[in-house]
């Protein structure tokens, strides 16, 4: 079956990831060293429970502010978050090649910055019909329950649909689920990819 409609992982795929500007940025408004932040979050296990569901938008800021002692607005919060992603041109450049069909951001990724990116990186938001992020979803990939989530979201079935990520698992459940999946080379090759694939 062609596909009809598209899936895109959004860190090292649609965007490069920088996690450690994040801790340095976030890490500079607080006051603290990178390292205090990388205990707090992500050796803590927060980002982990984050990306599962586990704390609204809301509940993630808190708890940023509690333990980081963050003082600084929502937005400045939020600006600081989604700059750990810096869009890659070549990659938006493929995606605009199947804007006439359902395309999705499929991540696994938490509520603040679900709720962050249509305005600090629109750029990206502003490419893709629905936002699969794991913290909607209640699973991360490859959980068969977190692809299932993201093609409801585009009302189609696995046959219909193609997904690029950055992890070979990822891409190996998509398979084995019946979705066209490719692994992630750089933009180049998913141009090609993308250009030469026949869709419904």
């Amino acid at each position: 079956m062609k596909p009809r409609v598209f899936l895109f992982d959004l860190g090292g795929v649609v965007c490069r990831f920088h996690r450690e500007r994040r801790l340095e940025l976030l890490g500079a408004a607080c006051g603290l060293p990178a390292r205090r932040v990388e205990e707090e979050l992500y050796s803590a296990g927060l980002i982990s429970a984050w990306d599962r569901g586990e704390g609204s938008a809301d509940d993630v800021e808190g708890e940023i502010r509690g333990r980081l002692g963050f003082t600084g607005t929502s937005g400045e919060l939020r600006r600081i978050w989604c700059g750990a992603f810096e869009p890659d041109p070549d990659v938006l450049a493929a995606v605009d090649l199947v804007r006439g069909h359902p395309a999705a951001l499929f991540t696994d990724n938490d509520a603040l910055l679900r709720a962050a990116l249509p305005e600090w990186l629109p750029d990206v938001n502003g490419r893709f019909d629905a936002l699969a992020f794991s913290c909607a979803l209640g699973a991360t990939k490859p959980a068969e329950e977190a692809f299932a989530g993201a093609l409801g979201l585009l009302g189609a079935t696995a046959g219909e649909a193609f997904f690029v990520d950055d992890r070979e698992a990822n891409v190996r459940a998509a398979r084995e689920l019946g979705l066209t999946a490719v692994l992630f080379e750089g933009g180049a090759a998913l141009r090609r990819t993308l250009h030469e694939l026949p869709t419904g």
